[in-house]
Order: structure tokens, then sequence, then C-alpha cells
């Protein structure tokens, strides 16, 4: 039963063979001398370093000299001999690691009653040594090579997050490559492929990897219209909902009270405008309205002749304030009180904060997270699957100003509607 719960699903992204990507060596960073000096110890180490390129990775079909069964027969021997050792000295986290590890590898080459004690293993010796990246890397693999990609590319990014990435061999990041390409993380497997380089590695073993992260994005430009539902995704958080483009660069949340009207993309122009309320005010009621804008910079233009581009004939009214908050490094906040605007209201009161956008070296990577191929009924059978391709970051430098649209009487709750969204941004 266990066997067919973790079955792995392996599935072909495009027409690259990403299993085979580069050769990768796990078993390298397990230090012999600090195992035990068991002569059944170390004749698992040899036999591990001789058969994991066999089983480094699940293979749908078999294409070594070496018979399967007789590389099945090393590991599964092995693992008789290091189990129990491992259970009984458990203060040695190399021991641990290698059990693991070589479970792992049987896990591989579908050997029943192997993810578990993979984990377990693994597990024990990430309790053991917490500042070791190794243990959360190793189970990273495992679980990324079965059905669990999410999870396992999430270890990957927590050692990432932990490690200085220059500390960490390109070994780990040849695996991490391989993870974030199943998991559809197309930015951060170019980020991990540009590491790897710097690193020392050979940027022609990732070459079909690269193209194949490329090919996920469609190009744009400053010339072209993209509908609003290819050029935005929301996703619910509870009573919230989140707004990504990754085509404007930017991201935020909205009360699922509000009202959004998300425009199309035309020009390099990205518009949305969001109402909040209604609030009780001296007429009855009113609707606080705010806008999201961003487009591409012009040539020439500054963040200040963008501001007065948008403000207009407001502009002289708009005195400098504090930014309440700033979701970039720097923002031009403004405040326009116009006591000829919605004069029973108390006059017109606005806020406008702008702020810049430059392009990231690896556009998109914020706003990544890992997904998973959809899962098939077809057993051990590989399948194809195409991933769908997103719309890239409008090129260059973006702008951005958010607008609030106000009077006198709801300004206090329009504001804090006004910094909700604020905070809420990411820009990418």
């Amino acid at each position: 039963m266990q066997k067919l719960i973790k079955r792995r699903w392996w599935i072909l992204l495009l027409s690259v063979v990403l299993l085979n990507a580069s050769v990768r060596a796990q078993l390298r960073q397990i230090d012999p001398a600090k195992l035990p000096q068991d002569e059944r110890v170390q004749k698992a180490y040899s036999n591990a370093l001789r058969v994991e390129s066999f089983a480094h990775n699940w293979n749908a079909k078999w294409t070594y000299d070496t018979p399967k069964e007789q590389v099945v027969s090393v590991l599964t021997s092995s693992l008789r001999d290091l189990k129990p050792m491992a259970a009984a000295a458990g203060q040695n986290e190399e021991l641990l690691l290698l059990t693991g590890f070589v479970a792992h590898l049987a896990y591989n080459l579908d050997v029943d009653e192997t993810y578990d004690t993979a984990v377990q293993f693994l597990e024990n010796a990430r309790k053991l040594n917490r500042t070791d990246y190794r243990p959360e890397w190793f189970l990273g693999v495992h679980r990324c090579q079965s059905n669990a990609i999410k999870d396992g590319m999430g270890q990957m990014l927590a050692v990432e997050s932990r490690q200085p990435w220059q500390q960490l061999p390109i070994d780990f990041w040849d695996d991490y490559i391989t993870c974030a390409t199943m998991s559809r993380m197309p930015a951060h497997t170019l980020r991990a492929i540009d590491h790897a380089v710097h690193l020392g590695a050979s940027p022609a073993v990732y070459s079909m990897l690269a193209d194949s992260a490329q090919k996920r994005y469609k190009s744009t430009n400053a010339d072209g219209t993209y509908p609003a539902h290819e050029a935005w995704e929301s996703n619910h958080a509870k009573a919230d909902v989140q707004f990504t483009s990754q085509l404007c660069g930017m991201r935020f949340s909205a009360h699922g009270d509000w009202h959004l009207r998300i425009g199309d993309v035309t020009k390099g122009i990205c518009i949305t405008t969001i109402e909040s309320g209604p609030y009780p005010s001296n007429s009855g009621t009113s609707v606080p309205t705010m806008l999201v804008l961003t487009r591409m910079a012009r040539p020439q233009e500054t963040l200040e002749s963008f501001v007065q581009s948008i403000l207009k004939d407001r502009y002289a009214l708009a005195q400098p304030v504090k930014a309440a908050y700033c979701p970039a490094e720097k923002c031009l906040s403004f405040e326009i009180v116009d006591k000829d605007l919605y004069p029973s209201e108390g006059g017109g009161h606005f806020l406008e904060i702008a702020f810049t956008d430059e392009s990231p070296q690896f556009p998109g990577l914020l706003f990544e997270t890992a997904d998973e191929p959809p899962k098939t009924n077809v057993g051990d059978k590989v399948t194809v699957y195409h991933p769908l391709e997103k719309l890239h970051r409008l090129p260059g430098t973006l702008y951005s100003i958010v607008l609030l649209d106000a009077n006198g009487s709801i300004f206090e709750k329009a504001r804090t509607d006004f910094e909700y969204l604020l905070k809420s941004m990411q820009v990418d």
C-alpha cells in the first residue's frame, strides 16, 4: 500500500529531459571520516558511491549496462546493515544522512517501504543538527522526486533562505534547478543556473534547461494590448483577494467586499480602480475610490514629471507629506485638499503615492510559488505536460502611482483602506 500511495508521477516538461541535465552527487557531501569505522558502514558507503549515478533519479526505462536487479540488491543489502546501526547510534549525523540517502536511492528503484525510511532518517538528522543544511536539502530532493513536489521545493527554498548562495555547492543548485523546473518556477530556475555558473559550472550543462525556462514567458512590448484576464490572476486568502500581474510587476490585496475594475493592459499602461465603503457621510453615504496605475517610463522621464503628468491641474495643490508606507525603495507622497470639490462633504481630500520599479535581473521571481504538474491516472506511464506560458514583465523602468479620491466626511475611514492597499503591495 505504501508504494502505491507514494508512487511518483514524472511528467516530461516540453522536450527537455530534466533529470539528466547534469551529473549530481549528493553522497560526496557526506564525510566518510565521520562515519562509524565499522566495516559494514564503510562498505555501504562505498557501494552507494558505486551505484549512485544509476539511482539518483527514477527512470521509466532502465538504460544502463549494469542490471537493475544488481543495483537493487546492493542497496537493499546496505539498508539492512545501516538501519539498525543508525537507529542505535542516533547521534551520528553522517550515519543518519547515509542511511536516509541509501533509502532514497532504493526508492528511486521502486524498492517497497523505502520512502518513509528515507524521510525518517533524514528528519532525524535534521533534528540532530538544525544548523546543517544537508538534511533539508536531501529531504527536498527526496520529496521533489515523489508526489510531494511543492513540499520538496519548499525545503529547497528554506535552505536557500538560510544560507548565502555562494556557500552552497553546485550539487545543491543542480538539484534546486531540477526541482524548480518541476515546480513551474522558471525565474527560480534561471537564477539557480546563474548561481551554479558563477560557482564554476559550465553554462553548456544548463543550456537546454535555461532555454526551457525562457520559453515559459511570452515576450511583451509597449505597443501591445493584453486582456485583463491574461495580465492578472487572483487568489483568495481568507476574507481578502490577492491580485498579481507579472506583466505589470505588481501584487496587491483587496478586501472581499471591495469593488474592482481591472482594465486591459494597453500601450504599457496597467490601470485598476477600486471602490471601498460605502461609509456614512454628511449627505448619507459616500464611496472612496482608489486608483492603481503603472506604466512604462518614457525616455528622459523622471518620477517627478510622471507625477505631474498624472495629477495635471491638481498638481499645484499637492503638498508633499510623509508616506504612510512605501512599497519601493523611494516614494513621492502628496496630499491634496480641495475645498471647492464635494463642498457638502467637507471638500475633496486626496492622497497620492508614486514610486519607481526598476527591472529586476530575474523578473517574476518575487511572485513565483511552487506548483505541481497535474496528476494523472496512468500509473507508471510517462506523460507529456506542456506548462502554460506567462506574460513577461513589461520591459525597463516602471512608474506607479496609487491615488485615493475621498471627501472630508469619510477621509479617516478611506485613509485606512488606502494604507491597507499600500501595505499589501509588492513590486517586482
